[in-house]
């Protein structure tokens, strides 16, 4: 039997029950549906797969969730943009290759934080970083190297939790925040967790991403969710020893349209 035709305007709550399938792996769409974020998220529903499309960010972001058949037609429905940012599952590559040439691709891991998991308190001085601060952030950012932060966006400061190390010449030697959060999703998704390359190996990162856990789990969100490069085994065995668990790896990237 045939799935109904792909809806361009789904209720809020069948996008929560087919995202709720599995929160971990939807946990950026779900803080998607914060109010003042709806704007700029364009859904797609097929059965019980759907395809996001973030506009807040350049290029859009592509998201997608459920069935790889039903997001195969969701895709299919979908008004999509010459060029996107994949955040998608390896099963729903098939689909997205009918439509984007996604060859060049990084895999990443997508880990989530048990609520059991306690911390223990953070002893390296930290600075919460306001607006002020956001040219340190990018100057810092700038700097580069192979797992440099690519998903940075100046509202985030401001919007949730972000935290730096500070050097002794005014600029920043680490930073880590928040990507985006949602309260009434009690979803969270922690990110562009950084630090100088003269600096590493100090705990920064560790003080950071304990720190934000802290905060997060007391402003009243369980579900922490975080991605690292499959290819960062520092990063990785970091995230590991803080608790945090793989749950699925998955394919991120910016692609285009294939040509007619």
């Amino acid at each position: 039997m045939m799935n109904a035709p792909a809806s361009h305007h789904p209720s809020i709550s069948r996008l929560r029950e087919i995202m709720r399938v599995d929160p971990v792996w939807s946990a950026y769409a779900l803080a998607d549906l914060r109010e003042d974020l709806l704007p700029y998220c364009r859904w797609t529903v097929a059965g019980d797969g759907l395809a996001l499309i973030f506009t807040g960010l350049e290029p859009p972001i592509l998201l997608t969730v459920g069935p790889p058949e039903d997001v195969a037609e969701a895709l299919a429905g979908a008004k999509l943009p010459e060029e996107v940012y994949l955040s998608v599952r390896h099963e729903h590559l098939p689909a997205i290759e009918g439509w984007y040439d996604a060859s060049e691709h990084r895999v990443m891991v997508r880990m989530a934080l048990g609520e059991e998991v306690s911390l223990p308190p953070v002893e390296q001085p930290l600075t919460r970083l306001l607006l002020a601060d956001v040219p340190r952030v990018e100057a810092l950012i700038a700097q580069g190297g192979p797992y440099a932060p690519d998903g940075f966006a100046p509202y985030q400061v401001e919007d949730g939790f972000f935290f730096g190390v500070e050097d002794n010449s005014g600029g920043l030697a680490a930073i880590g925040g928040t990507h985006i959060l949602n309260y009434a999703e009690g979803v969270a998704a922690i990110g562009n967790v950084y630090t100088r390359s003269d600096c590493r190996g100090k705990g920064y990162a560790r003080a950071i991403t304990t720190e934000l856990v802290s905060q997060l789990r007391a402003a009243g969100l369980p579900l922490l969710v975080l991605n690292v490069n499959s290819e960062n085994q520092i990063a990785r065995k970091l995230y590991d020893s803080l608790g945090f668990v793989e749950h699925c790896s998955f394919v991120e990237g910016s692609v285009r349209k294939r040509s007619a």
